[in-house]
């Protein structure tokens, strides 16, 4: 009886112990699972000053770079982008002469502006969407568009986070980039939509499509140009001419406007087919 008495003391002080260390565990497991899915940390400053850069002086760039492809593109839009041209055209003929950037000559430029035109370039190698190539233009064939992001949409009850690409019925629609297929099928907003999940972690949208590829499967990997379906007028889109609509989401879940991007990609896709 008495060692009987022991154990009836003893097992719930167990019992104790052995649910907070399971409780220990889960509690890690649990902030294990979150750092691993944390969507990426992107700075402020990134996207903001992405879609602030004018079509015309990134295409202006691109071909003063084809001229003197010795410049590293990257370097050329970073100064242009963010000095006056008076400062600017100094630095520009010092990389011509194959000075390298960070022995660049900045003369009267405050330090400050220095560390924002670094700034500038460090962003443009790491998120190369106006690097020549890297992206696709999502249309083959025909089309019109302009900017629209942040337009009126149901009467004001909320915004057009994309730009729409207005084309023939059938016009066939590609994927910008590589990436995993992440939504598929139909919606109410954007009929027959095609959801891609970008290798650098964006979210592509592509709705109203008339037909999707029979290839595509949730899950399954796509390349860049890999054809995605054709242009419609599914959806919300039932009463308009037929259009894509194009959306980027980027990992925190804001939508970002993809117009000075298209503008560029459909520029390149032009100059290298002539």
């Amino acid at each position: 009886m008495k060692e009987s008495g022991v154990d009836t003391i003893k097992l719930p002080s167990m019992l104790k112990r052995v649910v907070a260390q399971l409780s220990i565990l889960i509690i890690v497991a649990l902030v294990a699972w979150q750092e691993l899915h944390r969507p990426p940390t992107i700075l402020s400053d990134v996207y903001p000053y992405l879609t602030s850069l004018p079509p015309a002086l990134v295409k202006q760039c691109i071909k003063e770079n084809q001229t003197f492809p010795t410049i590293v593109l990257e370097e050329l839009l970073a100064i242009s982008s963010t000095l006056p041209e008076r400062e600017a055209l100094p630095l520009i003929d010092q990389l011509k002469n194959n000075v390298p950037f960070s022995k660049l000559n900045w003369g009267l430029i405050p330090r400050n502006t220095q560390k924002i035109v670094q700034r500038h370039r460090e962003i443009l190698n790491k998120y190369t969407y106006y690097h020549p190539n890297k992206y696709k233009f999502p249309v083959i064939g025909s089309t019109w568009y302009e900017d629209s992001f942040g337009a009126d949409r149901e009467g004001g009850k909320r915004k057009h986070e994309g730009t729409d690409l207005f084309g023939k019925e059938g016009t066939p629609i590609v994927s910008i980039c590589g990436g995993k297929v992440e939504q598929l099928g139909w919606n109410r907003l954007g009929g027959e939509r095609v959801g891609i999940r970008g290798d650098e972690g964006n979210y592509y949208y592509y709705a109203h499509l008339q037909y999707l590829s029979t290839s595509l499967v949730k899950g399954k990997r796509v390349q860049a140009g890999e054809h995605l379906g054709t242009m419609g007028h599914t959806g919300d889109a039932l009463t308009t001419p037929d259009h894509l609509h194009f959306g980027i989401e980027i990992p925190n879940g804001q939508w970002i406007n993809p117009y000075p991007f298209l503008e560029v990609w459909q520029d390149c896709q032009e100059e290298g087919s002539s």
